[in-house]
């Protein structure tokens, strides 16, 4: 209970001075996350003219400035021109007024990537431009929602009375499950309306406990360091229980603009398993899902599909699938959104496996400006666990052609060498010729030989064989290049 009781600290860090509000654990992870954006330059959006970084940004503001939540549309790029030699200029409506007016921003790093919203760190004195522009695109959303709602419920009326007038089970069972559908549809919408009216009260704005609560479920909550080096990778990537993830979808707007997603474990055995995740739409409008499941140990995939399920139909339903897929249901699973988003992420976990048994030496809260705020971090450095140096020579590094890298039905990443394919190697880095790839020297690795046999093969035996035709390998490309 202590440690719930709001508290007041000051602290000083690179020249700015805060002063934060809350839980000792809230104040420990606002002076993390602080440090963490401050230290890493975000890259991402630098391109954009009136972009800074977050350390410039703190200068701008002096300390943390205002976060404002803008829609996502206000971000999608559209045609203004058409250069003499054919390019095409996009730029977004964000885009157009921040250079109008002059404004400055900087673009968070998005802790919740399934919401409809994108993060913006602005000078206090443009806050008011930014408001005002939100405040358009905020009525259009919700007029919108308003709309549909009506619209939904003449749609729900009219299933009622297709029910009441069916002339055979056939009829009544496929208004049923219209029916189901258009119901959780509704109550999506109304969701959305929730979420639309309540932060049009607060102006889109919140403070940074508020932004630092969003990535709950993600690296974030824990290390703001390495989840913003994930964020470089593949974007900030949040976990949920598959029963937290995995409803019905059948608001069109809740649908994500690739149309897929993907669910995955990391099991103890360094494994991935994933379930994909399509929306489709019927003929009629009604939204619903497939998910696919490929069978252990074959290319065959199994489909489980929500079509005309309610939420507690489709809950029985999730545990056979989780079964098929290798997934349980009280692990965290990650949710990605896109197939490129998903092999990258994939690379970052696979990646990651290596570095697992890596420790940090925690710093000193040298350059707190308060006792308070140095009990704090010295705190969390205390409770940080004792972990080993990563033993380098666990491991043997191999340099191979990237035609030889290429995962596998199961998105399991697998290499070619004279035996044949190696399953589950980890890759460190790659470019457009070559990839470095770290193989386990004590592990046991499948290898599936040409004939379609498999066999074992230990990781310093692999290690053996590929080192000399890889080589070779690497030579001749290199000279191709030249």
């Amino acid at each position: 209970m202590a440690d719930e009781i709001s508290q007041v600290v000051e602290m000083e860090y690179k020249g700015v001075y805060y002063l934060f509000k809350g839980s000792k654990a809230m104040i420990a992870l606002m002076a993390k996350a602080i440090k963490a954006l401050t230290d890493r330059h975000h890259t991402k959006y630098l391109n954009k003219p009136g972009n800074c970084d977050w350390k410039k940004m703190q200068e701008i503001s002096k300390g943390v400035p205002p976060i404002l939540e803008f829609p996502k549309e206000m971000f999608e790029e559209k045609v203004i021109r058409i250069e003499s030699d054919g390019t095409k200029i996009m730029k977004s409506d964000f885009d157009l007024y921040c250079e109008k007016y002059n404004l400055r921003y900087c673009i968070m790093p998005d802790l919740n990537p399934n919401d409809d919203y994108i993060p913006v760190a602005v000078p206090a004195q443009d806050v008011g431009i930014h408001k005002e522009q939100i405040k358009a695109v905020m009525e259009r959303r919700i007029s919108g929602e308003e709309d549909k709602d009506k619209v939904l419920d003449a749609k729900i009326v009219m299933a009622k009375e297709k029910i009441a007038n069916a002339t055979s089970d056939v009829e009544r069972e496929a208004a049923e499950k219209e029916l189901a559908m258009l119901l959780d549809a509704k109550s999506e919408n109304a969701d959305l309306l929730k979420e639309s009216k309540e932060k049009m009260e607060h102006e889109n704005e919140i403070d940074f406990a508020e932004y630092l609560k969003q990535g709950e479920g993600s690296l974030f909550e824990k290390d703001p360091e390495k989840a913003l080096a994930q964020e470089e990778v593949c974007g900030i990537v949040r976990e949920y229980t598959p029963y937290d993830c995995m409803w019905p979808v059948r608001d069109e707007d809740h649908v994500p603009e690739s149309g897929e997603v993907f669910y995955s474990q990391t099991t103890s055995d360094e494994k991935i398993h994933m379930i994909k995740r399509e929306f489709r739409k019927d003929d009629t409008g009604h939204i619903y899902s497939e998910y696919k499941v490929r069978m252990p140990g074959s290319s065959e995939i199994k489909i489980f599909s929500d079509y005309g399920l309610s939420k507690e139909q489709w809950k029985k339903q999730i545990p056979a699938m989780l079964k098929e897929a290798g997934l349980e249901n009280g692990q965290k699973t990650a949710v990605v959104q896109s197939e490129e988003r998903f092999k990258k992420y994939q690379e970052y976990v696979e990646a990651n496996f290596r570095k697992a048994s890596e420790g940090e030496t925690p710093k000193e809260a040298s350059e707190c400006s308060s006792e308070e705020a140095k009990e704090f971090v010295n705190a969390h450095n205390r409770s940080v666990s004792d972990k080993t140096d990563y033993e380098e020579t666990l491991y043997s590094t191999v340099a191979v052609p990237v035609a030889k890298l290429m995962p596998d039905g199961e998105e399991v990443m697998c290499m070619e060498i004279s035996e044949g394919l190696v399953k589950g190697v980890m890759i460190e880095s790659m470019d457009s010729k070559t990839a470095k790839v770290f193989i386990k020297d004590d592990a046991t690795y499948s290898v599936t030989k040409h004939d379609g046999t498999t066999k074992e093969m230990k990781g310093s035996d692999i290690a053996k064989s590929v080192t000399d035709s890889a080589k070779e390998a690497i030579s001749k490309v290199a000279g191709r290049g030249r």
